[in-house]
């Protein structure tokens, strides 16, 4: 009896509360000279891309807000011996954070998706990355509102690639991130492709530019003033 009654105490004051079913991913790097944004650091420097990094990060954790209690935020960055709480905290705030794991991107997204879907009982995952940092909250928002419907959301980007992938848990295929040639140009039709050819359907958002090159930035420096 005493013991049923201990437990019944301890489970009144810290009750599990379950993760929420939709979780935002971002794709980050901890800011470091030379490990970032290093296309564009041909043009401008490795000091000026790192700065640039920084803004961008900065931009983007602000314009897609916080987590709430239907939509976690979790942040996932890449390997590096420089990583520790401290930095961590620095570039990413309190939000919840985690490393990536995988030889590339695709096995790095693929991972993840796996786990959270597997593991956390997550139902529906957005994924983005840095190089759109004035994503708004309202558009993943509504990416995440489409997983209602689709199996699949993409956002288009300019150069090809995409700049938002989500889908929700039951149709969720690790192959969709298989076999893709990223940083090209056929990023999104080979995405689109595979989706068709498993008779999914998929909601495609509106096109947005990502910042790869001098020429992005500049472009991004003008329209945010």
């Amino acid at each position: 009896m005493v013991r049923i009654e201990r437990e019944t105490i301890l489970g009144t004051l810290f009750p599990t509360v379950p993760p929420p079913a939709q979780r935002l991913l971002v794709f980050a790097r901890l800011p470091e000279r030379g490990h970032v944004k290093t296309r564009l650091a041909e043009s401008i420097g490795e000091d000026a891309a790192l700065a640039a990094y920084e803004t961008m990060l900065r931009d983007l954790l602000a314009s897609i807000g916080r987590p709430s209690p239907e939509v976690e935020i979790e942040v996932l960055w890449a390997p590096t011996e420089s990583a520790n709480g401290v930095a961590l905290a620095d570039a990413f705030g309190d939000l919840p954070t985690a490393m990536q794991t995988g030889a590339t991107l695709g096995d790095r997204l693929s991972m993840a998706f796996s786990e959270r879907f597997f593991f956390h009982a997550t139902q529906k995952i957005v994924a983005i990355g840095v190089d759109d940092p004035s994503l708004p909250r309202t558009l993943i928002d509504h990416a995440l509102a489409l997983l209602d419907s689709c199996e699949w959301v993409l956002g288009p980007a300019e150069d090809g690639g995409y700049y938002l992938i989500g889908c929700r848990a039951a149709a969720f295929d690790p192959a969709i991130f298989q076999n893709v040639a990223w940083g090209t140009p056929s990023v999104f039709t080979t995405t689109i492709s595979k989706i068709a050819e498993w008779q999914s359907n998929v909601a495609v958002l509106p096109a947005r530019w990502d910042i790869d090159v001098v020429e992005d930035w500049e472009r991004y420096r003008t329209v945010a003033g």
